[in-house]
């Protein structure tokens, strides 16, 4: 995916939101400050924009006032944030194997950061990698990630004697070295040159409780057919994920092939070999918007056109006689 548009699992949001609510704020509270709109129930969209999961951690992170919120997110770890990777890593024949697959599927959780294993002697790091478009990863998203991976760790072998030899962050600690410590049994290095957490290697070696290899193949194979899919999505839906996210109709195609990371015309051929436009794109969007808000909303037609992207009602109408073969108040009476 082309780093001006990297995609995070619904699933994920989730979690940053459940870990909020333990604190007492709610969902509603979060989202009510943003300019865009999502179907917790339904996980829908199935993926937000980095840039969108940004701006809820900033709006959950204001709001719960916490100065260990990553902390707090991290040790509220369900697999249920991860979905399909967390089905192969748990049904993995120990914490190694479960460790490399979950850096394989880890894009279909996140495509705003990456996870490698590296060794040395004894040791085994899980080493993590933001990689932000606009915003920066805060300090709460880094630990959030460390106190995770080991609290997901310690499920996974059904105890809680999974102890880290190191951990380190790149930033500075937060207000209190106790905190730390009694998440993670020891105190962090911080104000190193990357994050991330140290195990023996022969912890690494234990066993987990829901292994099963015969269910394990299962979930691989699924995995792998959506990380296939994930990787290889169409130009004509990487346009509509943009559309549909910005939420905002009076996009062009400049601004479009610039979130892209590729030239106009490069954006125009792309989407020709696919037998797709960009005006058609666009246009099917906005009928499909339009068809919601008109019968879905309490919304005025004026709003309604303004929403869609018209600057005159008339425009509106004369679309909606082409999309539906009738006009927009008509539709709303019926």
């Amino acid at each position: 995916m082309d780093s001006a548009y990297k995609r995070v699992s619904i699933h994920w949001i989730k979690g940053i939101l459940s870990a909020a609510e333990s604190l007492g704020i709610s969902a509603d509270d979060i989202l009510s400050n943003l300019d865009f709109s999502l179907d917790l129930k339904n996980n829908k969209p199935a993926y937000l924009s980095l840039d969108q999961t940004q701006e809820i951690w900033a709006q959950a992170e204001s709001l719960s006032g916490h100065d260990f919120f990553g902390l707090r997110m991290g040790q509220r770890g369900r697999p249920s944030y991860f979905h399909a990777a967390a089905y192969v890593t748990m049904t993995s024949q120990n914490l190694k194997s479960a460790f490399e697959n979950f850096t394989r599927y880890m894009p279909l959780v996140s495509e705003g950061a990456s996870l490698e294993l590296s060794y040395e002697a004894d040791k085994v790091w899980l080493r993590f990698t933001p990689k932000p478009d606009s915003t920066p990863f805060s300090r709460h998203q880094h630990e959030s990630v460390m106190a995770l991976l080991l609290a997901f760790s310690n499920w996974m072998v059904g105890d809680n004697n999974i102890a880290p030899s190191n951990v380190f962050f790149t930033h500075e600690a937060g207000p209190d070295l106790n905190e730390y410590q009694k998440v993670f049994g020891l105190k962090p290095k911080f104000s190193q040159s990357f994050t991330g957490i140290q195990f023996p290697k022969e912890m690494l070696m234990q066993a987990l409780i829901e292994s099963d290899v015969g269910l394990n193949q299962v979930h691989r194979e699924h995995a792998d057919q959506l990380l296939e899919a994930h990787l290889n999505t169409s130009w004509k839906v990487k346009v509509v994920q943009i559309i549909v996210e910005a939420g905002d109709f009076n996009l062009n195609r400049e601004q479009v092939a610039q979130r892209l990371n590729i030239s106009t015309r490069t954006l125009q051929r792309r989407l020709h070999e696919e037998g797709s436009s960009f005006l058609e794109l666009m246009d099917a969007q906005r009928k499909q918007k339009a068809q919601y808000l008109i019968c879905q909303t309490q919304k005025s037609l004026k709003e309604v056109a303004l929403d869609l992207g018209f600057s005159e009602s008339s425009t509106f109408y004369r679309a909606c006689h082409r999309w539906f073969d009738s006009p927009p108040n008509a539709m709303r009476e019926k």
